[in-house]
C-alpha cells in the first residue's frame, strides 16, 4: 500500500548561526576542556522546536578530525560547510514533520518517496523547469543518508542505515586525482539515486559584459559614492580574481601600507583551504592603487566623517548609509542589480571574475611555456611542480586539478598574450592600463571630471606605465 505523501512547505530557515558557541570536549586532570563551536547552525523543527537529533549530528560532525582541528567550515553569513550539512538535512526534517514520522520510523521506501519528492519539485518563477540537478539531489540524499546513519547509532539500532540495512545502501568505486596523483573513492549510493548530469561548468565574464556593467553602474548609481564603490567592486575582483569572502575583509591600513612600497601587494586570507589561516599576497597595479586612494581619500572619508560618532572600524568597503562595513551577501546583491540594469541575461555574479583570473592565470603560462596543445600543457602542468606550485599560488586553489579545468578555455584567449608581445609581464601591464585609460576617457567624454583632471591623470597614467614597462 502506498501512503499518500503530504506536500509542505519550505519557505522557513530551519535553522541559525549561534555567533559565540563553546563545546564540551573532555576533562583532563580536573580541568574542562572546550572546542570552539561559533557560527555552528542550531537545528528546530519546522513549528520553532529544536531537533534534538539534527543538533547532536552537528556537535557529532565538529567533533571529527580535520581542517587542523576546526571540523568543516563555519566560515561567513551561511555558516560555510556547516550551513551546507544544514540546509541539506532541513529537507528531511521537513519531510518527517508533515508525514508525522519519526526519523527512526523511516523505511526504505520512505526514503524513495523523500528522493522523489525532492525531484518533483519546479521553480516557482519557471513552473516546467526542475527546482534541482540530479548531481544536487544525490548531494542532499548522501548527507541525509549520513545523518540518518548517525540517528540509527543513537538509537542503538546499527544497521539502520547499511548494506542489507533498514534504509538499504550500497557502495560505488570512483577514481579521482589529487594533484596528479590517481586515488579510489568509495561512495554512498542508494537505489533512489540517478545518474548525475555532468558538472556544468561556468565561463568566465567576458570583456564586453564587464563593460556593460560598468556603463550600468553610470546610468543606475543614485549618488556619486554608490557610482565609485561599484566600479572599485568590479576593479578589485577584476585584477585579484579573490573570491567574495577574501575581498570583503581588506582594511583601509592594508591599502595604505600597499601604497608605501614599490612593488604593492595585498595580503588576503585564502578560503576554501580547511581554515588553517592560510594567505597570499595578490599584486596591485599602480592604477589599482590610485582608484582605491581616491576611494579612501574622497568616498570613503566623506562618509565616514558623516557618521563620525561611530568608530572607524577600519574595513575598504562601507555602506552608504551609516557607514558600516559591507557584508560579503551585498557583493553578491549589488552585482544581481547591476546586472539586471545592465541587461546581461548570462550569470555575471562576483564569482565569475575569478575564473577569468584564473583562465588568464593558465593561458599566461600557455604562452610562456609555448603548449602546442591542452593535453600537452596539462602534461608540462603536472610534471614540472615550480610551474604548478606558482600557478597554485597565484589563483589560491588547494589542487591542481581545480586549475587544470580552466585549461581549454585558456587556449582560446592565449593568443592575446602571445601577439601583444612574448614577455607575459609585459603583456599583463599593457592590458591593465589600456582599460584603464579606456575608463579615463569615457569618464571625461560623460563629463564626470574635467579636461584638466583628465590630462593630469592621462598623463601619470602614461608615465607609471613607462616606469613598469622599463622594469619589466
Amino acid at each position: 500500500m502506498i501512503k499518500r505523501r503530504v506536500e509542505y512547505p519550505e519557505s522557513a530557515q530551519l535553522f541559525t548561526l549561534i555567533p559565540k558557541l563553546r563545546l564540551y570536549d573532555y576533562i583532563s586532570l580536573d580541568r574542562l576542556h572546550t572546542l570552539d563551536g561559533s557560527n555552528m547552525p542550531f537545528m528546530t523543527w519546522p513549528n520553532g522546536m529544536p531537533c534534538l537529533q539534527a543538533n547532536a549530528y552537528m556537535i557529532k560532525t565538529r567533533m571529527k578530525p580535520g581542517r587542523g582541528g576546526n571540523g568543516p567550515s563555519r566560515a561567513g553569513t551561511k555558516g560555510g560547510t556547516f550551513g551546507e550539512y544544514a540546509g541539506k538535512i532541513s529537507h528531511l526534517i521537513r519531510f518527517c514533520y508533515y508525514n508525522n514520522l519519526s526519523f527512526i520510523a523511516l523505511s526504505d521506501d520512505d526514503f524513495c518517496e523523500f528522493i522523489d519528492g525532492l525531484r518533483r519539485e519546479m521553480k516557482r518563477n519557471q513552473p516546467n523547469q526542475r527546482k534541482r540537478t540530479e548531481r544536487t539531489i544525490v548531494g542532499i540524499g548522501r548527507r541525509c543518508l549520513s545523518f540518518l546513519a548517525y540517528v540509527g547509532e543513537m538509537s542503538g539500532l546499527h544497521n539502520f542505515v547499511g548494506i542489507d540495512g533498514t534504509i538499504s545502501i550500497y557502495m560505488v568505486d570512483s577514481v579521482y586525482y589529487r594533484n596528479g596523483k590517481a586515488f579510489t573513492r568509495s561512495s554512498v549510493h542508494h537505489r533512489s539515486f540517478r545518474t548525475p548530469e555532468a558538472k556544468k561548468t561556468r565561463q568566465p565574464i567576458g570583456e564586453a559584459t564587464i563593460e556593460k556593467l560598468r556603463n550600468a553602474i553610470d546610468e543606475m548609481s543614485t549618488s556619486e559614492f554608490l557610482n565609485n564603490r561599484r566600479h572599485l567592486m568590479i576593479s578589485l575582483f577584476e585584477e585579484l580574481g579573490a573570491r567574495r569572502g577574501e575581498i570583503q575583509p581588506i582594511t583601509v591600513a592594508e591599502v595604505l601600507a600597499a601604497a608605501k612600497v614599490k612593488q604593492p601587494t595585498i595580503s588576503v586570507t585564502t578560503l576554501k583551504r580547511g581554515g588553517m589561516g592560510l594567505t597570499r599576497a595578490l599584486e596591485l597595479s599602480p592604477p589599482m592603487i590610485d582608484e582605491l586612494m581616491n576611494y579612501i581619500r574622497g568616498d570613503r572619508f566623506i562618509i565616514m566623517k558623516r557618521f563620525k560618532g561611530v568608530p572607524d572600524h577600519g574595513f575598504l568597503f562601507v555602506t552608504e548609509r551609516g557607514g558600516r562595513p559591507l557584508g560579503i551577501d551585498t557583493f553578491t546583491t549589488e552585482f544581481s542589480l547591476i546586472r539586471r540594469a545592465a541587461g546581461v541575461e548570462e550569470q555575471a555574479c562576483a564569482h565569475l571574475f575569478r575564473h577569468a583570473y584564473c583562465t588568464n592565470i593558465v593561458a599566461r603560462l600557455i604562452a610562456e611555456t609555448q603548449a602546442l596543445s591542452p593535453d600537452s600543457f596539462r602534461q608540462t602542468l603536472m610534471t614540472n611542480k615550480m610551474l604548478a606550485e606558482r600557478a597554485l599560488t597565484k589563483s589560491g586553489h588547494a589542487t591542481l586539478e581545480s586549475l587544470l579545468g580552466y585549461v581549454d578555455t585558456a587556449f582560446k584567449t592565449k593568443s592575446k598574450y602571445e601577439q601583444i608581445i612574448h614577455n607575459v609581464e609585459v603583456a599583463k601591464i599593457y592590458e591593465t592600463y589600456q582599460k584603464r585609460r579606456k575608463r579615463l576617457l569615457d569618464d571625461f567624454a560623460k563629463e564626470k571630471i574635467s579636461k584638466e583632471i583628465y590630462i593630469e591623470r592621462e598623463q601619470s597614467l602614461t608615465e607609471s606605465m613607462e616606469r613598469l614597462l622599463k622594469v619589466a
